[in-house]
């Protein structure tokens, strides 16, 4: 996997899926300037209808391929690998998919993001051990922290 940024500003974003997965996604996306971001799903966690992000639609269907017929970005985030599998097949090829139940069938996968200041660090596995990464960026943000808040102080 080549790592890059991705500029979201005038990209269309479509998920399929409002279970926890798809909330982390939703969290991090809602925190860039996204065209559109629609968010589709037969059953939405409530925290859902919590986000205050006016380019946000939820739709509560089932999901179509014409739901990501003008998507640049989509996320299959639904508990049904079958319906992540169509979504990929449904994908054109301009089109990035992040499929969560299979790497083989993503274009991308998601990096874990720590903040210090005005420093970013990421951190990634290339989609094979998320709680390995979870643990070490935890461990990290703690140290940085910890060593720096002492210096702050000095």
């Amino acid at each position: 996997m080549y790592p890059i940024q991705l500029n979201l500003s005038d990209k269309r974003v479509v998920v399929i899926g409002a279970g926890k997965v798809a909330y982390r996604k939703v969290q991090q996306l809602i925190k860039e300037d996204i065209q559109s971001l629609v968010i589709i799903s037969k059953k939405f966690l409530p925290e859902f209808f919590e986000i205050e992000y006016p380019k946000m639609k939820l739709f509560t269907k089932c999901y179509d391929s014409e739901d990501i017929k003008y998507a640049d970005i989509i996320f299959a985030a639904t508990d049904d690998e079958d319906v992540n599998h169509l979504i990929k097949q449904d994908a054109k090829r301009y089109q990035l998919v992040n499929h969560i139940g299979d790497k083989a069938q993503s274009d991308f996968y998601n990096m874990c993001e720590i903040k210090y200041k005005d420093i970013s660090i990421h951190f990634r596995s290339n989609g094979t051990n998320r709680s390995g990464v979870k643990q070490l960026s935890k461990a990290v943000q703690a140290f940085l922290n910890e060593e720096y808040e002492e210096e702050d102080n000095v």
